[in-house]
């Protein structure tokens, strides 16, 4: 009173799903206490107002809220609803959600979108999500009771969590059932869920005011070199210490986000996007909370400085984080040219930053420029740092062969921690816990820090893993289970984790095969090496090699600029969000269904994938995701996903493996359709095939291949007196040598073409004498067997080679076959 400041006790409440308070209470300001309240009042507001109209859609009229609860929010919230863009006619009971995918419009004009929309269900991942036509979509009355009751009884459980943790509950839960609801106020392809991410972050941005504010920070984050950090380790148990890096990055980015959001006073749903160490959050130009006054800007370099300065420490500047901000009006945000001009804004500031790593710490030498290490002779053996006894430990057994050294090899504590953190996230039912730990934060960084305690110095937060709901007051998620609200955590989290385990064949073919000794043999259980994957293959009779795939969407950041020219707040991150849906939280069905245990996904997330596993599962895992992406968004025309394969042997520089297939990738970016259409492509053994040609010609062909050798799988499964004979393995050999010379007689004609300055030959509408040396070379071959099935489908084979734009990919098709029968070269 009387403007002194007065300190009182109030209770800190848990965020952990029972409730519990800590042992000790916070003291807290008078200010602080009003600040409290204006925040649990909008939170309220928040959650009763989406209720109220959620009650609404699904046919249930005014809906009585609980007496805890605000009955003024639609009211209170109006000014801040009228920030969200443009408004057209709420929907109906039972509207189906249009597909934000169908609003994009194609940058190059080539074709219209269809309009597929969701239907509104609760959230899962199996089976995948796919959207369809209108009517379909819709929900009738017993659904729209079912959706009802289903959401219903899942809010009266989350309404019994104290205040913080219910809004965050109550956000996960919207993300459950409110993902493929229509948004309230009209915008087509906006969910209900992203209005609520919207709303509350212009209300928490505004500081929980009666009114929106009248400037906002738009905050962008990155972490460039994370290609450097993933890919230059060595091949010593590079499967696991592959993951642990890229998921610690990841983690990187959520906790960065994290120190962001609890510095600047707000919750999560002020995160427009995050993904891929990419991010994206509204916030307010200053932070005024008791008698703590301080600039957006000052906050951003606190939290910049202290991050990068563990890095540089940790990682030896590998990586950086770079974070910059733009001031946005309340108009900016509903105007969408206005809105994409300034996240131009901040994307070429981002671009300025990552060209500028590290400047923050300019003014500290001693941080930059300090010696490292003592010039010993020993390294990690994964990332190659120099070691001793006091930052490292010896390496346990990896599944590889022990290479010749003087001294036992020995890993430093950090990428020992990353192959742990591996083999934490490998199960399939997994609950991530946050703990906030400020008592670590910006505190010196160890030698023996692993990647949690490094973590936590660096964002205040720490991070663990557990095959059951573990009992902490942080905040738990439960790993790709939308369903696991009411079961002990406060929301879930989209990851694709798929990770092959040692089992107790690979175990006995590394001692009796291989001949590692006992104490260099793997547990079972414990992630399947490379050499373990690249025999998986083997076993199945293809050539013994690790395949490494690499994909990702086609133009994304074209469509993001280009391809929705009325974009606001909402569609940004509901575009950014359906993205993320499919390749962190889908593909993990997808790949787990395909083959579990001999893939491992390296990293997926955001809009692309790295997968490594035994190369023959490969080929049409590549095939089924493009499929199922291509169903998810609708069949759009503009969207499209181009990916690279290659085959490497399992002691292969992983730097150049990744490189590879990375090259692999850009050749299937570059490839031009009949059409004039680019990308949309896949190259395979060195070919580019475009995905129209890849089923119905090259997955034929090479199925037709094995069936004429007898290496289909039905004859294959068969005990071996019963195999049928049918055609030498000499088959391949002649189908590739017609491919050789339709492809010389192809570049000479080319070359002719060059010379004489004529038109130059369609690969696809070239003859030559390649058509001759094919019914010669197969004819005489179905011969010997006297067999009519046989010459039947043979027969069916010179007819589609006879045509040129089936025998372009005939060489393809036949080595894929060979690499798939190489049994007695393993």
């Amino acid at each position: 009173q009387g403007g002194e400041r007065r300190e009182i006790a109030v209770r800190q409440v848990s965020n952990s799903p029972s409730g519990e308070p800590p042992s000790r209470p916070r003291l807290t300001t008078t200010e602080e206490v009003k600040g409290l309240n204006e925040r649990t009042e909008a939170r309220n507001r928040l959650i009763a107002d989406a209720i109220r109209r959620l009650a609404a859609w699904s046919g249930q009229g005014a809906a009585p809220l609980p007496p805890d609860l605000p009955q003024d929010a639609e009211e209170w919230l109006a000014p801040y609803r009228a920030l969200l863009g443009r408004h057209g006619p709420p929907p109906v009971p039972g509207d189906p959600l249009l597909s934000i995918f169908a609003r994009i419009q194609d940058p190059e004009g080539q074709a219209d979108a269809p309009q597929v929309y969701w239907r509104a269900e609760a959230l899962t991942l199996d089976p995948i999500p796919e959207p369809r036509a209108a009517e379909e979509a819709r929900l009738g009355a017993e659904g729209l009771e079912r959706w009802w009751q289903g959401f219903e009884s899942e809010v009266q459980e989350v309404l019994k969590l104290p205040t913080e943790a219910r809004f965050t509950a109550f956000t996960h839960l919207l993300h459950r059932w409110a993902w493929a609801v229509p948004c309230s106020y009209g915008e087509a392809g906006v969910s209900f869920y992203d209005e609520f991410r919207a709303l509350s972050a212009l209300v928490f941005a505004s500081g929980c005011a009666a009114t929106p504010a009248d400037e906002f920070l738009l905050v962008g984050g990155d972490i460039p070199g994370i290609q450097q950090t993933l890919y230059t380790i060595t091949s010593k148990g590079a499967a696991k210490g592959l993951r642990g890096r890229s998921f610690f990055i990841q983690l990187l980015g959520d906790a960065v986000v994290r120190r962001l959001l609890a510095e600047l006073d707000l919750p999560e749903s002020n995160v427009i996007y995050a993904a891929g160490g990419n991010f994206m959050l509204l916030a307010p130009t200053r932070v005024e909370r008791g008698d703590r006054d301080e600039e957006t800007e000052d906050v951003l370099r606190r939290v910049l400085r202290q991050v990068n300065a563990g890095l540089v420490k940790a990682l030896q500047g590998d990586t950086a984080l770079v974070l910059t901000s733009v001031p946005v009006e309340s108009a900016d945000l509903s105007t969408p040219d206005r809105f994409r001009g300034k996240r131009e804004d901040l994307g070429e500031q981002l671009a300025q930053a990552k060209n500028r790593p590290l400047r923050e710490l300019a003014d500290d030498w001693a941080v930059l420029f300090a010696p490292q290490g003592t010039g010993g002779k020993q390294s990690c053996a994964v990332c190659r740092i120099e070691v001793d006894e006091g930052n490292s430990k010896l390496l346990e057994p990896t599944g590889e062969t022990p290479e010749a050294a003087t001294e036992p090899p020995r890993i430093c504590y950090l990428c020992a921690s990353l192959g742990e953190l591996a083999r934490a996230i490998r199960h399939e039912k997994l609950w991530m816990a946050v703990e906030e730990a400020r008592d670590m934060l910006n505190t010196s960084v160890q030698p023996t820090d692993g990647w949690a305690e490094l973590l936590a110095r660096m964002t205040g937060f720490r991070y663990s893993f557990h095959d059951e709901p573990p009992g902490i007051r942080g905040t738990v998620l439960a790993v790709n289970r939308p369903n696991s609200l009411p079961k002990g955590a406060h929301g879930f989290r989209l990851l694709a984790n798929v990770t092959p385990t040692t089992t107790k064949e690979d175990v006995r073919y590394l001692r009796e095969q291989v001949g590692l000794d006992r104490k260099d043999l793997p547990h079972m259980g414990e992630i399947r090496s490379f050499t373990l994957l690249a025999h998986a293959a083997a076993r199945s009779g293809a050539i013994e090699r690790v395949g490494v795939l690499r994909m990702d969407v086609d133009n994304l950041g074209q469509i993001f600029s280009e391809g929705l020219p009325d974009l606001t707040l909402p569609k940004l991150s509901a575009l950014s969000r359906m993205m993320d849906l499919f390749f962190s939280g889908c593909l993990n069905t997808l790949v787990r269904k395909q083959a579990e245990n001999d893939l491992y996904i390296i990293y997926a997330g955001g809009d692309d994938l790295f997968i490594v596993g035994a190369w023959h599962r490969l080929p049409e895992l590549a095939e089924s995701i493009r499929d199922r992406f291509e169903a998810f968004v609708g069949k759009h025309p503009a969207l499209s996903l181009s990916g690279g394969l290659t085959l490497e042997n399992p002691k292969f520089p992983l730097y150049r493996a990744a490189e590879r297939a990375g090259e692999a990738e850009d050749r299937a970016k570059g490839y031009t359709h009949p059409d004039g259409r680019r990308k949309d492509a896949f190259c395979f053994l060195g070919t580019v095939v475009g995905w129209e040609d890849w089923a119905k010609v090259v997955r034929d062909q090479k199925d037709e291949l094995l069936w004429l050798i007898g290496e289909d799988e039905e004859n294959w499964r068969r005990e071996e007196k019963e195999r049928e004979r049918r055609l030498p393995r000499a088959l391949l050999q002649i189908v590739q040598s017609i491919h050789r010379l339709y492809h010389d007689d192809l570049l000479a004609a080319q070359r002719e073409a060059r010379r004489t300055k004529a038109k130059p030959p369609n690969p696809r509408l070239f003859y030559g004498r390649w058509m001759w040396m094919r019914v010669y070379s197969l004819t005489r071959l179905a011969e010997r067997r006297g067999r009519r099935d046989i010459s039947e489908r043979v027969t069916k084979l010179q007819n589609e080679f006879i045509k040129p734009a089936t025998v372009r990919y005939s060489g393809l098709a036949a080595r894929w076959a060979e690499y798939l029968t190489r049994r007695e070269e393993n």
